[in-house]
């Protein structure tokens, strides 16, 4: 970066939802940042306006990518980590000293380092992924590096759950599609869908059909951010809520958001981020 950062934010359709502006003003002002985070919306059919909005932002500091465009970030990108290269997807991305657009997945840290620690330090064993775009990608990546047993992927579109276990199987990474709606037995189960965004959406997976010991829903529960009960597993997704009702060990992914959003912070600035700092911004503040 040819100055210091002062506007970063994070692209994505719809993105007034993401709480990524909230936690990431409070790492700025505990770091001494004089910068601001924003929230960018380019338009699902807008695709080809996402690498634009990328470099706009990169001159000025960086940013994040999130749904539905972080396959269309990773094309964008003149210098890519082995992770971008491995999912096809893109979530964190700069500015570098040469004025390349450079980027990386973080999404992957953050899940790794949460399913880490919901296993207690265990490894996964099977998997059973729902979904197949770039959330998708990064939790299997994720899985794979914890040494899981085996990845399987269910899509509401079975053809892109084939082209994502082909993809990931040219990385050197097991993975095999499985039917929609997804069903059967496994050790973890992780929703990489959007289903849970909208108040409306059905549950991505009934656990009627799917058995598990744990489950992780990368969406998070607005609920979690607005109450003071926000370690209280009542207060979640109503995924998460439906498998504790099974006994299952569930999380939503309020600390996914962190773990990744931490990441970024030795890209974008080369120092460390304050966790804590970015935890309690979104939880437990009021």
């Amino acid at each position: 970066m040819s100055g210091p950062p002062t506007r970063l934010g994070v692209i994505g359709d719809p993105v007034e939802h993401s709480l990524s502006p909230r936690m990431h003003a409070a790492g700025f002002a505990a770091l001494g940042l004089e910068a601001a985070y924003v929230s960018l919306r380019v338009p699902a059919v807008e695709g080809a306006a996402v690498e634009g909005a990328m470099r706009e932002l990169a001159a000025t500091g960086g940013g994040n990518v999130t749904l539905p465009h972080k396959g269309r970030a990773a094309l964008a990108l003149e210098e890519m980590s082995d992770t971008v290269r491995e999912t096809g997807a893109c979530n964190c991305f700069w500015e570098t000293d040469a004025g390349q657009l450079a980027g990386e997945n973080t999404d992957v840290i953050g899940i790794a380092e949460v399913l880490e620690r919901m296993l207690d330090g265990r490894a996964p064993g099977e998997v059973l992924i729902l979904g197949a775009g770039g959330a998708a990608a990064a939790a299997a990546v994720a899985a794979d590096r914890l040494g899981a047993s085996a990845v399987r992927i269910a899509n509401r579109t079975p053809v892109r759950a084939a082209r994502l276990a082909a993809r990931l199987g040219r990385n050197g990474r097991e993975a095999r599609p499985e039917p929609w709606p997804a069903a059967g037995t496994c050790d973890v189960v992780i929703n990489a869908t959007s289903l849970g965004l909208a108040a409306n959406d059905p549950l991505p997976a009934s656990f009627d059909r799917v058995t598990a010991r744990v489950a992780l829903d990368l969406v998070y529960a607005k609920a979690r951010v607005e109450s003071d009960a926000c370690d209280d597993p009542a207060v979640g997704t109503a995924w998460t809520r439906a498998a504790t009702a099974r006994g299952i060990s569930a999380a939503d992914g309020l600390e996914v958001l962190v773990r990744q959003g931490a990441a970024c912070y030795p890209r974008w600035f080369g120092v460390e981020a304050p966790v804590e700092t970015l935890r309690r911004a979104l939880v437990g503040t009021r």
